[in-house]
C-alpha cells in the first residue's frame, strides 16, 4: 500500500499542433499526502502487533482499519486530480485544450492493499487478543521470569551447557552481579 501511494496514480497525454506530445504522471503522494503518511502508520502498526498482546493488540487492529479506510477513500476519490494533472501539463509547456487521462496500475495496487489491510485489521481487532504472544525470553531483564518464588539465584554459569540453560531461562550469563562474590 505504501509503495502504491508513492507511485503514479493518474496519467495525462496532451497533443498540440506543431509541438511534441506531452505526457505527465501524478503520484498518489501528490494527490493524497495523508495516504502516504497513513501507509507508514499501517506498516508500523503491523510490526507492533507482533510485540503486543491483549487490548493493545486489538487497539492496533482498529488503528489499522481506520488508517486503511482513509487510504481507500483517498485512492477512490483523489481530490484535485484534474488540477494536479493540468498543473503538471502546464509545467511541460501545455497551453490548454484537450488531453487524455488515465488511471495508472499503482492506484489499483494501493486500493487492493488498503482493502487487504482493512480485512487483516478487522481480524486483529476481533481475534488478536487470543493470539499467541512473544515468549518471556524477550521481556526486559529482571522481569517476571527472574522472580520465581522459592528459587535461589544460580551461581555464574561455567560450562557451555550451563550458559545455554541460563540463556534459555531468560537470564544473562554474562551479568557481573550474578557472579559469586559480587
Amino acid at each position: 500500500m505504501t509503495v502504491g501511494v508513492a507511485k503514479p496514480w493518474v496519467t495525462a497525454t496532451a497533443r498540440q499542433t506543431g509541438l511534441p506530445q506531452i505526457e505527465v504522471t501524478v503520484s498518489g503522494a501528490d494527490l493524497a499526502p495523508l495516504a502516504g503518511a497513513l501507509g507508514v502508520v499501517v506498516l508500523a502498526a503491523f510490526g507492533a502487533v507482533i510485540a503486543t498482546r491483549g487490548w493493545v493488540r486489538r487497539a492496533l487492529g482498529v488503528l489499522i482499519v481506520l488508517a486503511s479506510l482513509v487510504v481507500l477513500v483517498s485512492a477512490l476519490h483523489p481530490l484535485g486530480a484534474t488540477g494536479e494533472l493540468e498543473d503538471a501539463l502546464a509545467a511541460r509547456g501545455w497551453t490548454g485544450g484537450d488531453y487524455d487521462s488515465g488511471i495508472a496500475a499503482w492506484r489499483w495496487l494501493a486500493l487492493a492493499g488498503s482493502v487487504a489491510s482493512i480485512l487483516v485489521g478487522l481480524a486483529i481487532s476481533l481475534y488478536g487478543g487470543r493470539w499467541a504472544t512473544m515468549g518471556a525470553a524477550y521481556d526486559a531483564p529482571g522481569g517476571a521470569q527472574d522472580a520465581v518464588p522459592g528459587r535461589q539465584p544460580d551461581r555464574a554459569a561455567s560450562t557451555e551447557a550451563e550458559v545455554w540453560r541460563e540463556i534459555d531461562e531468560g537470564r544473562d550469563p554474562t551479568d557481573p552481579s550474578r557472579r559469586p562474590g559480587a
